[in-house]
């Protein structure tokens, strides 16, 4: 191919641009090291492990938090769509992707959750970049929590709004600077349950303030849905303040054995986000298949709603073991366990030993989290059997013993509400 000078130097500028990078330095160093955890092929084997370069691992490093992934009753709907509907819904819902599962699905998730209507986003990621910029814009402000989601911030930056961070579960943080601003509509972004350190929002308390400041609340309930609260309807449900939330996001990839997002209000901001939030209006709709895996684990939800219950209790159950073998471990009241490390070495050679002692576990680290917050991030399904949950706290013990430095070393990280 004969290139140019100038297409030359603009190859080499773009390539210099990528091999230089921060990220990918620290990618190869990584991969030199023999530590690097990404991108690894897993295949799951059962209910509750993975088969990983041609070990059997249990796996505790996914957002499986009910264990409905390889539920054989989700997997029945799933195969039962596929006939009837085929692999695609071929075009975007405003045009002809719309099935009946989609209606379907938003009724009984509206009614979940006790809100007028809800609809249906590919992603969980473009549910928040659609929704926030079709609610507020350029002479708005959204106010959010400095550890909110980085889709969450995304949909802020679209929106064009002006943009306010408070310090995490910080409520009179948020108060001063709700009160300083003049702007008309206010918006208050905040996650129910922070995936860092997994602690909740002090969700009552913010909702009294925006209250009196007049604005609203998006509240992001991606990784409490389906576990907190009530059956699983989250956490404004399990502090019956959910009447005082006008916006609930959630996501079917945690609790719900699928892929996508949802939003759940009234019917006239369902509505109005149907004919303005563009990531829907311009993406093509979920498979079928998606929908009724959703739908199936809802229902499932509905059936047996000692099920979050099961998995708040095994969770419990796992952090106190693994405190007294001295991780530092947080999370108290969640389903989340996070080993809270403060650096991503650690984190990396963690994760490998544990590897090594048959549990799959996946760390979180900066830029993912704030510089020294490093962390790995567990769950314990309420699917896994006696043996399993006794396998796993083991190769935790055999883990802690290669790794004195992991139980010492780690920063004391202070929660909120502690």
């Amino acid at each position: 191919m004969n290139l140019s000078p100038s297409r030359k130097n603009a190859d080499r500028l773009f390539t210099q641009s990528m091999i230089d990078n921060p990220m990918m330095k620290r990618v190869r160093r990584q991969r030199q090291n023999g530590h690097f955890p990404y991108y690894i092929e897993q295949v799951p084997v059962g209910l509750n492990q993975v088969r990983v370069n041609g070990r059997q691992l249990i796996q505790l490093g996914s957002s499986n938090y009910l264990g409905l992934a390889q539920d054989p009753r989700i997997n029945a709907a799933v195969r039962s769509a596929l006939e009837q509907y085929g692999t695609s819904s071929t075009s975007s819902r405003l045009l002809t992707g719309t099935r009946p599962l989609h209606h379907e699905l938003e009724r009984s998730l509206a009614a979940f959750l006790g809100k007028e209507d809800a609809l249906v986003f590919p992603t969980g990621y473009l549910a928040n970049v659609g929704a926030i910029p079709a609610i507020v814009g350029r002479n708005d402000a959204v106010f959010y929590d400095a550890e909110v989601h980085a889709c969450l911030i995304d949909g802020i930056r679209l929106s064009g709004a002006t943009a306010m961070r408070f310090r995490h579960n910080d409520v009179a943080d948020l108060e001063r600077r709700l009160q300083s601003c003049e702007a008309d509509r206010k918006l208050v972004v905040v996650d129910s349950l922070y995936s860092l350190a997994a602690d909740l929002a002090d969700l009552t308390a913010m909702i009294e303030v925006t209250d009196e400041a007049g604005a609203w609340i998006f509240l992001d309930d991606a990784h409490g849905c389906g576990v907190l609260g009530p059956g699983g309807r989250g956490l404004a449900h399990a502090l019956s303040v959910s009447d005082r939330v006008p916006v609930i996001m959630g996501v079917f990839s945690k609790s719900f054995a699928s892929t996508g997002g949802f939003v759940a209000g009234s019917a006239a901001l369902i509505d109005h986000l149907r004919f303005n939030a563009r990531s829907y209006l311009f993406s093509n709709a979920i498979a079928p298949a998606q929908a009724a895996a959703a739908l199936a684990a809802l229902e499932i939800l509905v059936a047996e709603p000692e099920l979050p219950t099961r998995a708040l209790a095994l969770a419990e159950r796992a952090r106190t073991a693994l405190g007294s073998m001295g991780w530092p471990v947080a999370g108290q009241g969640t389903q989340m366990v996070p080993i809270l490390l403060g650096s991503d070495d650690l984190c990396f050679r963690a994760t490998h030993r544990l590897a090594v002692h048959g549990v799959n576990v996946s760390p979180a680290v900066h830029p993912g989290v704030p510089k020294g917050k490093d962390l790995l991030r567990i769950g314990f399904p309420p699917t896994l059997m006696e043996d399993e949950f006794r396998d796993a706290l083991a190769a935790f013990a055999r883990a802690a013993a290669d790794l004195p430095e992991a139980l010492t070393g780690a920063p004391q990280f202070q929660l909120a509400g502690e």
